[in-house]
């Protein structure tokens, strides 16, 4: 695993544990736990203001961690479940296509139904 997934892969756990926080808050509002869990969540949220404004990482460092915590969270379990129920082939197409795309390079997706009409 790349270093960047690495990091990509903490910025969800830690986005992911602050919902599950939230969402427990949520369920069971005026509690210890939801009042614990709102604690954990303000310290959660300083580590992560804390990875986008820390001066010993370079500024597209910080600027690409800023783009991922504001990310759509359900956004890569939904293309894992989804690439999960393709055929094996089309799988092995996706993950090439990923790769073009992170090489660098243009891709434009036609749609060949409409293409056709």
């Amino acid at each position: 695993m790349s270093k960047q997934s690495n990091i990509v892969c903490g910025i969800h756990h830690l986005k992911l544990a602050m919902e599950y926080f939230e969402d427990f808050g949520r369920e069971h509002p005026g509690t210890k736990g939801a009042d614990l869990f709102k604690l954990y969540n303000r310290k959660l949220d300083w580590i992560l203001k804390d990875l986008i404004t820390h001066p010993s990482l370079p500024q597209q460092v910080r600027d690409g961690i800023k783009a991922e915590i504001n990310s759509d969270l359900m956004t890569v379990p939904a293309i894992a479940e989804k690439v999960s129920l393709l055929k094996p082939e089309s799988r092995e197409a996706v993950e090439e296509l990923i790769d073009t795309i992170l090489a660098g390079a243009e891709v434009i997706i036609e749609n060949k139904k409409e293409a056709t009409q």
